[in-house]
């Protein structure tokens, strides 16, 4: 009966030993670090936000800066506890957001930028946002929206004056966006490393560069040597957003009367003379143009201040535990 009772237990050490870890590491990574009223937090979906926030690991980060790892911890931590009790409070109200609602928003932001969806999903793509996470961010900001309008009883209220003081304060903010219709003659060049053959697509490029210095047509050149996919069109790239250049190339661009074109400048895999065709500088919106906007920006102020006030009312009557 003895040996039985040994053996039974050292076959429990066994499958401790084999499995535990995995189960402990398990346990570990999804253990509860937060209680929200009836909703947990696990220590999981905290390090995937900070991960997401700051793009670094959270045991990357506490290598690099300890102190800096528990600030932002804490502060991710108190971020996922106000959202596990607005979203209470939006499941119990019953607040639905649907597709449509979203692609509304969207285009609305669209309208007020002046952007095409291309320059919208550019614009997120530089943010390291793709289309799928900002539209739940959207759709995550409607019902929060909502949510206040629900809970706040006072009334906001934007005056025309108050409208128009904006506008006049941050004019520049409001500015029209620079543009301009570049026209390039690119030279290739298939091996970097080999010297011989940077010198001999120089050494073109300062043949074709003289060649335009005695007046031959920028075009004609293009059509004649560019090696870039806007050869057939004699290099003409067409109207680019000044602010979507490559810095240096802007600052050399900015330097250009139309007309002009730069020197032969070293480019990715090659060398490129770019000209200025055309320019449109950005002037002041006219206010009718942009009321709406700045409409929006101060009430979305608002509703932002009196949301932060409301939740810490609302956390308040709220049960929070958390279990560092």
């Amino acid at each position: 009966m003895k040996n039985n009772k040994l053996a039974i237990f050292f076959g429990l050490l066994l499958i401790v030993f084999t499995l535990a870890p995995g189960c402990l590491l398990a346990g570990i990574t999804n253990r509860i670090v937060a209680t929200v009223n009836t909703d947990i937090i696990t220590l999981h979906e905290l390090n995937a936000s900070i991960k997401r926030l700051i793009g670094l690991r959270p045991e990357d980060l506490k290598l690099r800066n300890e102190k800096k790892f528990y600030e932002i911890r804490r502060a991710v931590l108190d971020n996922l506890v106000n959202e596990k009790i607005a979203e209470q409070q939006i499941m119990k109200l019953g607040i639905k957001v649907t597709e449509k609602d979203v692609d509304e928003a969207i285009e609305k932001v669209k309208r007020e930028n002046n952007f095409t969806q291309e320059e919208l999903i550019y614009s997120l793509k530089r943010e390291g946002i793709t289309l799928k996470e900002y539209r739940e961010k959207i759709k995550k900001e409607i019902e929060r929206f909502r949510l206040v309008n629900y809970e706040v009883k006072s009334k906001i209220v934007i005056t025309e004056e108050d409208i128009k003081k904006y506008y006049q304060i941050h004019s520049k903010e409001y500015a029209g966006v620079s543009k301009v219709r570049l026209a390039r003659i690119f030279l290739k060049v298939r091996n970097p490393n080999d010297t011989e053959e940077v010198a001999r697509v120089k050494s073109l490029g300062i043949e074709i560069l003289q060649r335009l210095q005695q007046g031959h047509d920028f075009s004609e050149v293009a059509k004649t040597y560019s090696q870039g996919p806007a050869r057939p069109e004699g290099g003409h790239l067409g109207w680019i957003k000044a602010s979507q250049l490559e810095p240096t190339l802007r600052k050399k661009i900015a330097e250009l009367s139309v007309g002009e074109h730069t020197d032969i400048n070293p480019a990715p895999s090659g060398f490129q003379i770019i000209k200025l065709v055309e320019e449109k500088k950005g002037g002041l919106k006219p206010f009718e143009e942009i009321r709406d906007a700045i409409y929006s920006k101060l009430f979305t102020e608002k509703v932002e201040k009196r949301y932060t006030t409301w939740l810490n009312e609302l956390r308040k009557e709220s049960f929070i535990k958390v279990t560092f």
